[in-house]
């Protein structure tokens, strides 16, 4: 959220019940603050209630209607010292109304005859309390979601590092079982290396990061045909047995982050697998148009229901997958924020027919 900025002309109200007083306090104060008066207590109380939004309350002692005792406790019983500080105005000399005045909730008080320097000095004052206080609000509220972000980024890069390392894992494994083409495997290796390196890369330079900023992408042209193609070998490599059918339609080249669409194919796969009837397949369809390509994954499963398809892109939300995955529940997260990074879309749908996750990406 941002910071709070000072007000440069801050909002007094003046209430008292003399409109000589009324006038006087309201000329002296009108030149640096904007001045609203009041008659009666009540007329005030009334403003407060309909959320109307003031910075300081200069309030008369003696009134006939209310007394200015009274206001104070009224007001106090909604907005605290720092929400609204409330300068008392008080013609008598007496410590005993003073105290009496700071007992009901007043921060301050002038006494009559006022100086006109002495009261805007005090208003000027309360003014710059009441912004500190909101400045203190924003900056702790700012710092507990940045905080929050902080650990939701930690968890979204282990998420993360798990799957190019097992792709490391079973490539390195089957390479010496002497199977396959151990070319193809170093590849493989090569290119979860790179991205885990990326990650790591991040993570490193995280303290610049912001809540505001979401998942930083590096847009270049990028094939995102190319890029599932490999998100299914590789799945396919780390899950055996598994059947991924890939189906391409139309161009599908874009400006889009290439590492990202690869965690996004690689997020919104391996959950399709994790969620998925044993033995059925999971199926990728790319289809590109001039403006966008859509990806559509495609699983099998016990239909989703509404109430959980409402929350299940926010984080540490977990499903009953079939295969425990030990996730933490960020994979479909990631997805939405390297989607809304890429200014895109996302979304499901889930029937007796299947469950299906739907990313649009405008090419530019």
């Amino acid at each position: 959220m941002p910071l709070p900025a000072p007000p440069s002309r801050p909002r007094v109200w003046i209430v008292d019940d003399s409109a000589l007083q009324r006038e006087i306090a309201s000329r002296v104060l009108a030149e640096r603050c904007d001045v609203r008066t009041f008659e009666t207590g009540t007329a005030l109380l009334e403003r407060i209630a309909l959320g109307d939004e003031v910075d300081v309350l200069v309030l008369d002692w003696h009134m006939p209607d209310m007394s200015g005792a009274e206001v104070c406790r009224f007001v106090r019983a909604q907005l605290d010292s720092a929400r609204l500080p409330i300068l008392v105005l008080t013609a008598t000399s007496t410590s005993e109304s003073v105290i009496a005045a700071l007992e009901a909730g007043a921060n301050d008080f002038v006494r009559k005859p006022f100086c006109a320097e002495e009261l805007n000095a005090r208003v000027a004052t309360l003014a710059r309390t009441k912004y500190l206080h909101l400045l203190l609000l924003a900056t702790e509220s700012r710092l507990r979601i940045e905080a929050e972000f902080r650990e939701r980024f930690i968890g979204m890069l282990a998420h993360d590092l798990r799957q190019p390392l097992s792709t490391i894992f079973m490539s390195t494994q089957l390479q010496l079982q002497g199977g396959g083409d151990p070319v193809r495997f170093t590849e493989m290796q090569l290119r979860a290396a790179r991205r885990m390196q990326r990650m790591i890369g991040e993570l490193l330079d995280f303290t610049r990061n912001r809540p505001e900023t979401g998942i930083p992408i590096q847009r270049t042209t990028t094939d995102f045909a190319e890029l599932a193609a490999t998100s299914v070998a590789e799945i396919e490599l780390a899950h055996p047995g598994t059947s991924v059918r890939l189906a391409v339609e139309g161009a599908c080249t874009g400006e889009w982050d290439a590492d990202r669409l690869t965690q996004l194919c690689s997020n919104l796969i391996g959950n399709a697998i994790e969620h998925s009837l044993p033995d059925a397949a999971v199926a990728v369809a790319l289809r590109g148009t001039y403006e966008a390509v859509s990806l559509t994954v495609t699983n099998l499963g016990v239909p989703i229901p509404e109430s959980v398809r409402a929350t299940m892109f926010e984080p540490f939300r977990r499903g009953n997958a079939r295969q425990a995955g030990g996730g933490v529940g960020l994979g479909l997260h990631i997805v939405r924020q390297i989607v809304d990074a890429h200014r895109g879309s996302v979304g499901v749908e889930s029937d007796e027919s299947g469950t299906h996750f739907t990313v649009s990406l405008p090419k530019r």
